[in-house]
């Protein structure tokens, strides 16, 4: 992606000027060894031009591949190993490159500006870097961003493109931009935006709800206590109607006057209603075993315990509450 030099001392292939700019730091190297050490001369490389020449190369086969994000991870760091290099501004054209391809337009901007102010303006990339910036200054729109969080993330068209940023600079038409935060339900917006033309989006982040984590267990043993409490008093009272029942059937003859008639009865629908009780506390007991909380919190995150959360979501197409988690 590097070119020659138009008034540099040599002109040379993009791949080659690399090479001119690791070996003149080289030199430099070599000759302040040298100055400094007339008995043992140093043959040692600088660890940083080697480990900048292994970043230039893998960057560009990076780029080549279309992977510009790795690419543009492998060039800012050389920059900083070239720190203090005449020629380190050259690193800067490959970086706009990338950030072109990642549509961080405003960076690339900033990034051929600073190789023309840097040095590229005495290279012969001067009149494409000059015509790319106007380009890009024709083409683009900004839209301004307005959050009530202080920090998020903006993703424009399923890309993220900065972090707690006012501003972005998109290409001429339609756009969807998000705007994701910790803790907050992620929002988008649709935006049409005409090269050269400005555009305002305010967005208002709504916190996410809490995470569901389980029920507590005093809910599941007091469902199972009130089933076993309700299981035996319910039996007591069969029992009662049972036995009253017994006594009346061994009379002779089994007659039983109207008071033991109603107390049998009475007895035996407390029964029902006391196995009712016990059925419904019972049923309750094993949903709420589903969804209890069994042990601490810490022993959930080491041994995978089930989760679940309800995670709503706000897009183009309206709103949604999703009931999430994993067993």
């Amino acid at each position: 992606m590097f070119r020659g030099f138009e008034r540099a001392p040599s002109v040379l292939g993009r791949f080659v000027i690399m090479g001119l700019l690791l070996a003149s730091l080289g030199t430099a190297h070599a000759q302040e060894a040298e100055e400094t050490s007339t008995e043992q001369p140093s043959t040692d490389e600088d660890p940083r031009l080697a480990e900048a020449r292994e970043r230039i190369a893998r960057g560009e086969q990076l780029y080549a591949d279309g992977n510009y994000e790795s690419a543009l991870a492998e060039f800012v760091e050389t920059l900083e190993l070239l720190r203090g290099h005449q020629l380190r501004y050259l690193v800067l054209y490959n970086m706009a490159k990338c950030q072109e391809r990642l549509f961080l337009y405003a960076d690339a901007m900033d990034s051929y500006r600073a190789f023309l102010e840097q040095g590229g303006a005495f290279t012969e990339l001067e009149g494409e870097v000059r015509a790319k910036v106007d380009m890009l200054e024709g083409l683009l729109g900004t839209v301004r961003l307005t959050v009530n969080v202080r920090q998020y993330e903006v993703w424009l068209d399923d890309r993220r493109v900065g972090t707690n940023v006012d501003f972005i600079l998109v290409p001429g038409g339609a756009h969807k931009i998000e705007i994701r935060a910790d803790g907050y339900v992620p929002n988008q917006q649709e935006v049409q935006v005409a090269a050269r033309s400005e555009r305002s989006l305010s967005f208002e982040m709504a916190r996410l709800a809490e995470e569901f984590e389980g029920l507590s267990p005093a809910l599941f043993w007091t469902s199972v206590g009130v089933a076993v409490v309700a299981a035996g008093v319910g039996a007591g009272f069969g029992i009662k109607a049972m036995s009253d029942r017994s006594a009346v059937d061994d009379r002779t003859p089994a007659l039983a006057t109207n008071e033991e008639v109603r107390r049998i009865r009475r007895s035996a629908r407390n029964a029902d209603i006391l196995f009712g009780v016990a059925g419904a506390a019972a049923i309750t007991a094993v949903i709420f075993a589903l969804f209890t909380r069994w042990g601490s919190r810490d022993d959930d995150d080491a041994q995978g315990a089930a989760r679940l959360r309800l995670v709503p979501s706000v897009g183009v197409g309206g709103a949604s509450l999703d009931l999430t988690g994993s067993f």
